[in-house]
């Protein structure tokens, strides 16, 4: 009697663990009036206000469905907590996928003795991670990292190069700023112009006519090429993202992108309909799965410290996820 006693003590403290593990993961997002103060919202009247808590208790649900399928990556409840699909897709992305432009010369594989992992974060050739704010301008902050992190390996030098600069001068390249653009066309713009630092047109997150002062700024760093590489090719991206840091255009308008918080997104919920510019800095492998590092526009407290890690192979056939293979592309000095 005793022994089946503790066995069904066991067994209760089993369910009562099982419970409180439930309850846990139900009360670690936090109330709508928490993430108002936490994030600084401020809304227009009590109508907005309930619409926007509407739409936030329809992410957390979806929160609680990533976790619950995917519980080998964590979501989280960020600050895009109170946004729908399309005002995320409107605010927080920007690319505008294009054919792909005679400026920039098709990528040669080199058969280069790459190593088996690789991080420019360690060598010197990634700067900070920024924010984009409510602006459509990924594609610039992609192509500025990209500018970088070729022209810190060709001089030694890791600078901050103006998004704004692109944001406002860059059009006549086919570049809309706030509205989107395209990374190669910023390559081209910058190997026409030459691009000034951040410090010097610093970045504002709104779109304007390329102003005197933008055009007078001190051109530091010149480029004198842009390659594209080959599109649904992992095994040429990543040698060439052992050369240099590379710019790639990826689907972002999805819940498993938007909450994302830790983890390697290996997800086909991704999807593959490129709307964001993002940098590819590197490449590794973790429990065998390889994985691509990548630098996002939404400052530092999304995902891990402001970068997210996709699910890497070595196909020459497949878009990738998120569709990170399908249009890659970094420039040179």
């Amino acid at each position: 009697k005793k022994k089946s006693l503790n066995i069904y003590i066991a067994y209760i403290h089993m369910r009562f663990t099982s419970l409180l593990l439930c309850f846990t993961s139900v009360i670690s997002v936090p109330s709508f009036d928490t993430f108002v103060r936490v994030y600084d919202k401020t809304y227009s009247n009590a109508l907005e206000y309930a619409k926007k808590q509407t739409i936030y208790d329809n992410n957390v649900d979806k929160i609680t469905y990533l976790q619950k399928k995917h519980p080998e990556i964590d979501f989280a409840m960020n600050r895009f907590g109170d946004l729908d699909d399309q005002e995320f897709h409107e605010h927080m992305k920007g690319f505008q996928q294009s054919h792909r432009t005679n400026h920039c010369e098709d990528y040669s594989f080199q058969e280069l003795s790459v190593p088996a992992s690789w991080d420019w974060r360690e060598n010197g050739a990634v700067s900070s991670v920024k924010d984009q704010g409510q602006c459509g301008s990924c594609w610039s902050f992609s192509a500025a990292g990209a500018m970088e992190g070729a022209w810190a390996i060709s001089t030694g030098n890791l600078v901050n190069i103006s998004e704004q600069q692109l944001v406002d001068c860059s059009t006549k390249y086919v570049n809309f700023g706030c509205n989107g653009g395209d990374m190669d066309h910023a390559f081209e713009y910058a190997i026409d112009q030459g691009m000034c630092l951040n410090s010097e047109v610093p970045y504002i997150a709104e779109s304007g006519t390329c102003s005197d002062a933008e055009k007078s700024c001190t051109k530091i760093a010149h480029f004198s090429s842009c390659v594209d590489v080959p599109s649904q090719d992992q095994v040429s991206l990543q040698e060439a993202v052992y050369v240099s840091p590379v710019s790639v255009a990826i689907e972002a308008d999805t819940s498993v992108f938007q909450f994302y918080k830790s983890g390697i997104l290996t997800s086909e919920m991704c999807g593959t309909e490129l709307d964001h510019g993002v940098l590819v800095v590197g490449y590794g492998t973790e429990d065998n799965q390889d994985y691509w590092i990548v630098k996002n526009s939404w400052g530092e407290s999304w995902g891990e410290n402001g970068y997210i890690r996709i699910a890497k192979s070595s196909s020459t056939t497949h878009d990738g996820i998120c569709g990170i293979a399908m249009q890659p592309s970094f420039i040179r000095v």
